[in-house]
């Protein structure tokens, strides 16, 4: 037996066009399932991704869809990983924040559900393009 055991990572390179959000949730639920989280859990973690995804569609490509989001699910030891990788513009973090829960302003919910549903999230900027990676460790019950 080994030490390391292989775990499930689950790649896709997707346009940026919200038409293809559904094919993502539709994978990232059963991936959440198979590795130990409950559907309520399951539910708030394809919400999540696919605010983010969602995210780099309006913010990162301006709601262009010929823009490439290339994506990283990976089961962990404890949990799981989600990296997106984007060429778009990058993000100003002054504005990553969201705005007030209960302003009556649209959009900008985004980024709570996000930081709610994950236990980390990290926005990085590099020479290849913008990536956001968040983790959420599954819970097991002692």
């Amino acid at each position: 037996m080994s030490d390391n055991p292989r775990r499930l990572e689950m790649k896709f390179a997707m346009p940026s066009n919200p038409r293809y959000l559904p094919v993502v949730r539709g994978a990232i639920a059963p991936l959440a399932a198979a590795i130990g989280w409950d559907e309520s859990e399951c539910r708030a973690i394809t919400l999540a991704l696919d605010e983010a995804l969602a995210n780099v569609i309006r913010h990162a490509y301006h709601d262009r869809t010929d823009g490439l989001i290339e994506m990283e699910c990976r089961e962990t030891a404890d949990g799981l990983e989600l990296t997106l990788l984007d060429n778009g513009d990058a993000p100003d973090r002054s504005r990553i924040c969201a705005r007030e829960i209960g302003c009556d302003q649209p959009g900008g919910l985004g980024t709570h559900i996000i930081k709610n549903v994950m236990d980390k999230v990290s926005y990085e900027e590099s020479p290849n393009g913008n990536r956001f990676v968040a983790t959420k460790r599954l819970r097991r019950p002692s």
